[in-house]
């Protein structure tokens, strides 16, 4: 449940804004301070209105999320998302100048501070998940002061506040889009199944679809590099295509691992009564693989400031989503809200590629996307046709990556022997 508030906070402060400001600075002659302190200033006004009156009725949203007592808990997790908000843009400045050592050892510390303090709040003073959140709370804020000084170094006092109404123009559109996809698309099967079959198979549901996330980490791991580069590279459509068949690839050989040793990762990291959640992995897991062609397929609504149509496109996604989740869940259970999420991921790659090829022309290659994903799913199918035997998958994740590993070689020297034609 905090969790889900998470995500809401995470919106409500971030408001969509982190794409315009990647888009304002990829832009010609664009001041570089400027933009970064106006976004600046801009979020830390915005966020701290809503600082004081969403903690000061913290104990009222956890009589709703939680109970009464929890107040504290609410309390937490709204200061470390605001602390969060702050430092974002100098995140989002370091992907966009191509920093990614800088990015990824500060990001590394991070994380390591903040798995200390969990073991240090959670197991040695006992303080179960306000631990967690103390821990979270106390890593945000070293880690405010660690990024520091690449937000003073980017800050001036010189801003032009009437270009944040380009700013605004551009990203408030994204606001209802994040809105679907993640309350939508990613947390709405939760609170379903929570009134339909109750709060123990909602978080068994939550253990096994944590474990598809795995997929959903390379995701955004690939997003943070994917939206500067089409800013930057608005032309390079072929680039484009190609990215959709590498990453699809790089995509199945992790998703492979997932599905094909589900069994060997769960006796290993699960306790046996929560075994149950190792069923909706793999549907959790290819769910985010088409969520990552959609980011793809999506770039043209960005380089064409085209955001808005985004909007309809994932309402049709949303609501097949709550309405096969309302039919599947009570007869099929957690299986039927990942099968929903699978469709629903299917349902919004595809209609972004159909609109978003009309304003934005590219060539990609779907007969080699969809055979691929077909490969990876068959192999699957045909072990758990034969028995699911250890030997019976790795042989089946064998034959995927010699597969998947010649027809990349392959496509990569035919590619380098048409530049050295050209």
């Amino acid at each position: 449940m905090i969790y889900l508030l998470s995500g809401v906070l995470i919106l409500i402060f971030t408001l969509g804004l982190n794409d315009a400001l990647l888009k304002q600075l990829t832009e010609k002659n664009t001041d570089e301070k400027e933009i970064f302190s106006r976004f600046f200033l801009f979020r830390l006004i915005y966020s701290s209105l809503f600082l004081l009156p969403l903690t000061a009725y913290s104990t009222r949203l956890a009589t709703f999320l939680l109970e009464p007592s929890d107040g504290y808990l609410i309390s937490l997790t709204i200061i470390t998302i605001w602390i969060e908000n702050l430092f974002d843009p100098a995140l989002l400045i370091l992907r966009i100048k191509n920093r990614p050592k800088k990015f990824v050892m500060i990001n590394t510390f991070r994380l390591i501070v903040t798995i200390g303090l969990n073991i240090l709040f959670v197991f040695y003073f006992k303080l179960g998940v306000g631990g967690v959140l103390l821990g979270n709370l106390g890593s945000s804020s070293l880690f405010f002061f660690i990024i520091y000084p690449e937000i003073h170094r980017l800050f001036t006092l010189k801003i032009n506040w009437t270009k944040t109404k380009n700013l605004l123009r551009y990203g408030l559109p994204l606001l209802p889009l994040s809105i679907i996809i993640w309350i939508g698309l990613d947390l709405i099967d939760r609170w379903i199944i929570k009134w339909i079959l109750g709060l123990s198979e909602a978080g068994i549901y939550t253990l096994g679809y944590q474990f598809g996330t795995v997929m959903g980490i390379i995701v955004h791991g690939f997003r943070a590099s994917w939206t500067p580069f089409f800013f930057k590279n608005p032309n390079k459509k072929e680039v484009f295509a190609n990215s959709a068949i590498t990453f699809t690839r790089l995509c199945l050989i992790i998703w492979a691992i997932l599905s094909f040793f589900t069994p060997e990762i769960f006796k290993i990291m699960v306790a046996k009564e929560y075994w149950k959640a190792q069923s909706i992995v793999s549907i959790i897991a290819l769910s985010y693989i088409f969520f990552g062609l959609e980011e793809i397929f999506t770039a043209g609504f960005y380089i064409k400031s085209r955001t808005g149509l985004l909007i309809p496109i994932s309402l049709t996604p949303l609501l097949a989503n709550i309405s096969l989740n309302l039919y599947l869940i009570p007869r099929f259970g957690i299986m039927g809200a990942a099968a929903s999420t699978l469709l629903s991921y299917f349902l919004f790659a595809l209609f972004s590629y159909l609109i978003g090829n009309k304003i934005f022309p590219v060539n990609y290659n779907l007969k080699t996307i969809i055979s691929d994903l077909c490969l990876g799913i068959i192999l699957l199918y045909l072990t758990t046709l034969a028995g699911s035997a250890l030997y019976q998958r790795s042989l089946a994740f064998i034959i995927l990556c010699s597969i998947i590993s010649y027809k990349e070689k392959t496509r990569i020297k035919n590619l380098w022997n048409q530049i050295l034609k050209t």
